[in-house]
């Protein structure tokens, strides 16, 4: 599959997901979101004016985040999509329109003008059915003074109907990353992966967080460290971090990437199982499958095989296949027939899965489309 003609090249694919039959892909070098028929593959139609592939460095509006970054459905309609500038857009799906725009800025990275904005991009985000929230991060914030350095990350709480005001924010202290939040259903909980990092010879631990979105002000009830020294996949404490975004399955049992490896996660007990499979950056459950699907190198040999997507069984966490897929990223699966999307940036140097379908492909970008052979597991 490839962009509608007028598109421009696919810069980053930011985020995959297939939900209620569609396919929404949210995409940085042409500023929007793409609908697909996720069983036909069909072009649905395109919701632009977003902030696009802008600078990181804040202060004016075009200079404080990219974005669009990512995408949840609150299954009234609407999608909600994180932006640039410190902004969440509301878009009906019936109509494609954005309907309403959330700002997510707080006054220790916005000093409430024009050149004074520093909270950045929106990013990761997901939505609480049960209290109707929509829990979104700012990843990472700058001091509205200068020299503008890095200060705590930090998610805001919205309410998924209108006016669609922010109910409250929370920080992580000494942090300066999020990656992907879930809602796990079964602990009536949010969890969210905070990034570590080494401050001199300061080991801050990355972590998931489970938070409690009834309780006032918004608190990390518990949370449950990924530390990469003591998983054995790195040298001395604090050397290695790295930590992407979870997809929750069943059982309680979680995949994220963590260390350079995707993990398994129970979500419960905070046990890790280390697979033997690249992370890469987003993740997927598939309840029509049973299957997660990650992408990353292949570890089970040695040197790692080439970027492939991973095919891990939920419920017995272990690898069932690698597909090679160069330059592949950020997968998604269709429950209604069990397609597997993954995308593939431009490029016009250097083979990529595109490459397969001819040399326009290549250079333009592609997103991939794997199916069950009939007959196999």
């Amino acid at each position: 599959m490839t962009l509608p003609p007028g598109s421009g090249p696919i810069v980053n694919g930011t985020k995959l997901w297939a939900e209620g039959g569609n396919l929404y892909v949210t995409e940085l070098g042409n500023a929007g979101l793409y609908i697909w028929d996720a069983v036909s593959h069909d072009f649905v139609g395109f919701v632009g004016g977003m902030v696009g592939n802008v600078g990181a460095g804040g202060g004016t509006a075009t200079t404080n985040g990219q974005g669009p970054s990512s995408i949840v459905l609150s299954g009234d309609g609407h999608a909600w999509v994180s932006d640039g500038n410190s902004t969440v857009r509301v878009v009906d799906l019936a109509t494609r329109q954005v309907i309403a725009s959330v700002n997510t800025s707080i006054a220790a990275c916005d000093g409430g003008t024009a050149t004074t904005h520093y909270c950045g991009r929106t990013n990761e985000i997901t939505f609480d059915p049960e209290h109707r929230l929509v829990f979104v991060q700012n990843p990472s914030p700058l001091a509205v003074a200068a020299p503008h350095g890095a200060i705590d990350t930090y998610a805001t709480f919205i309410s998924a109907d209108p006016p669609y005001a922010k109910v409250g924010t929370i920080a992580f202290a000494d942090r300066r990353g999020q990656e992907a939040p879930v809602w796990d259903p079964d602990q009536h909980r949010i969890l969210t992966a905070v990034s570590g990092r080494l401050a001199g010879t300061t080991v801050f631990p990355q972590y998931v967080a489970v938070i409690d979105p009834t309780v006032r002000p918004f608190t990390v009830e518990k949370h449950y460290d990924i530390d990469c020294f003591a998983l054995g996949l790195a040298a001395t404490p604090g050397a290695v971090f790295g930590i992407n975004d979870p997809a929750l399955g069943p059982d309680g049992k979680m995949v994220i990437p963590g260390c350079g490896r995707a993990l398994i996660t129970d979500v419960r007990t905070g046990a890790i199982t280390i697979l033997p499979v690249g992370g890469g950056n987003e993740t997927w459950y598939n309840p029509g499958d049973g299957n997660f699907y990650v992408t990353g190198a292949n570890f089970s040999i040695t040197p790692a095989g080439p970027n492939s997507l991973g095919v891990i069984d939920a419920r017995s966490s272990t690898i069932r296949q690698y597909v090679t897929a160069l330059n592949a990223t950020n997968p998604t699966a269709a429950a209604e027939n069990n397609h597997i999307f993954a995308v593939v940036p431009a490029n016009a140097t250097t083979a990529t899965a595109c490459t397969q379908f001819g040399a326009a492909v290549q250079t333009s970008g592609c997103i991939l489309v794997f199916a069950h052979v009939p007959g196999s597991d």
